[in-house]
């Protein structure tokens, strides 16, 4: 793991898609962490190759600029977008006082089963499966 401190700061991390996960993880093990147990929940069913590739990517400050400076230190925002989702990583810029883990996760869970209820609804709206992302792009040279 890296030696900037950003990298083991708290990270807001939202995966959309058949497996949807929202968290607040610590560091960016954590997130290497959580991504790994969320999307490779199935035995028979390697990781999506582009996400595990995406994965290799988290230790470098480089993969994470092209997405904005945001504060201007590293590890601000990082996003990957494959076949049957996204997933998005914030890098909180420091815990409020008074504020522990626990209070971070339970907001985020809170926030989590409110946007899974609602990707159930869209699913619903759509017409779709319930495994199919509703907001994949459906013909690979789409660009909107």
């Amino acid at each position: 793991m890296t030696a900037i401190s950003e990298a083991s700061s708290c990270f807001v991390l939202i995966i959309q898609g058949a497996q949807p996960w929202a968290g607040v993880v610590e560091g960016i093990e954590g997130v290497r962490e959580a991504l790994v147990q969320v999307l490779w929940t199935d035995p028979e069913q390697a990781l999506v190759q582009d996400v595990a590739a995406a994965l290799a990517s988290l230790d470098e400050p480089e993969a994470w600029a092209s997405h904005g400076l945001g504060d201007g230190r590293p590890y601000w925002h990082w996003w990957h977008g494959y076949d049957d989702g996204s997933i998005t990583v914030q890098r909180l810029t420091e815990r409020p006082s008074g504020m522990t883990e626990m209070h971070l996760r339970s907001a985020v869970d809170d926030a989590a089963q409110t946007l899974t209820d609602l990707a159930a609804d869209l699913r619903k709206l759509a017409g779709t499966q319930g495994r199919q992302y509703v907001f994949a792009r459906s013909d690979p040279g789409q660009t909107s």
